[in-house]
Protein backbone atom coordinates (compact mmCIF):
# COMPACT_ATOMS: atom_id res chain seq x y z
CA UNK A 1 0.00 0.00 0.00
CA UNK A 2 1.36 3.19 -1.42
CA UNK A 3 1.80 6.43 1.24
CA UNK A 4 -0.47 9.51 0.04
CA UNK A 5 -0.27 12.47 2.12
CA UNK A 6 -3.59 13.93 0.53
CA UNK A 7 -6.67 11.93 -0.49
CA UNK A 8 -6.49 13.21 -4.05
CA UNK A 9 -4.52 14.50 -6.33
CA UNK A 10 -6.01 17.59 -6.68
CA UNK A 11 -6.27 18.69 -3.56
CA UNK A 12 -2.14 17.76 -3.69
CA UNK A 13 -2.09 20.26 -6.11
CA UNK A 14 -4.21 23.08 -4.36
CA UNK A 15 -2.08 22.62 -0.98
CA UNK A 16 1.04 23.02 -3.19
CA UNK A 17 -0.45 26.17 -4.87
CA UNK A 18 -1.12 27.52 -1.48
CA UNK A 19 1.94 27.28 -0.81
CA UNK A 20 3.80 28.79 -3.58
CA UNK A 21 1.77 31.82 -3.40
CA UNK A 22 2.49 32.46 0.19
CA UNK A 23 6.32 33.09 -1.41
CA UNK A 24 7.03 36.74 -2.04
CA UNK A 25 9.00 37.29 -5.75
CA UNK A 26 11.87 39.43 -5.40
CA UNK A 27 13.37 42.14 -8.38
CA UNK A 28 16.75 41.50 -9.44
CA UNK A 29 17.66 44.89 -7.53
CA UNK A 30 15.97 43.73 -4.31
CA UNK A 31 17.74 40.08 -4.37
CA UNK A 32 21.08 42.07 -5.57
CA UNK A 33 20.46 44.52 -1.89
CA UNK A 34 19.85 41.95 0.04
CA UNK A 35 22.77 40.04 -1.42
CA UNK A 36 25.07 43.20 -1.08
CA UNK A 37 23.94 43.76 2.56
CA UNK A 38 24.68 40.08 3.19
CA UNK A 39 28.01 40.09 1.79
CA UNK A 40 28.70 43.86 4.19
CA UNK A 41 27.44 41.80 7.22
CA UNK A 42 29.95 38.97 6.73
CA UNK A 43 33.00 41.00 5.67
CA UNK A 44 35.69 42.40 7.92
CA UNK A 45 36.40 46.29 7.61
CA UNK A 46 39.70 46.99 6.60
CA UNK A 47 40.23 48.29 10.26
CA UNK A 48 39.48 44.41 11.87
CA UNK A 49 41.47 42.63 9.47
CA UNK A 50 44.85 44.88 9.45
CA UNK A 51 44.32 44.95 13.71
CA UNK A 52 43.75 41.20 13.36
CA UNK A 53 46.55 40.80 11.34
CA UNK A 54 48.68 42.49 13.90
CA UNK A 55 47.46 40.76 16.91
CA UNK A 56 48.42 37.48 15.27
CA UNK A 57 52.26 38.40 14.57
CA UNK A 58 52.20 40.14 18.15
CA UNK A 59 54.66 37.57 19.99
CA UNK A 60 52.50 36.34 22.89
CA UNK A 61 53.60 36.29 26.66
CA UNK A 62 55.57 33.49 28.12
CA UNK A 63 53.32 31.69 30.57
CA UNK A 64 54.05 30.63 33.90
CA UNK A 65 54.70 26.89 33.11
CA UNK A 66 57.30 28.54 30.41
CA UNK A 67 58.77 31.10 33.01
CA UNK A 68 59.58 28.16 35.85
CA UNK A 69 61.26 25.76 33.47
Amino acid sequence: MSHRPHPSIDRARHQLDRHRAKTPTLSDSERFKQGLAAFRAASWTAQELVAAWQAALRPRPASSKENSA
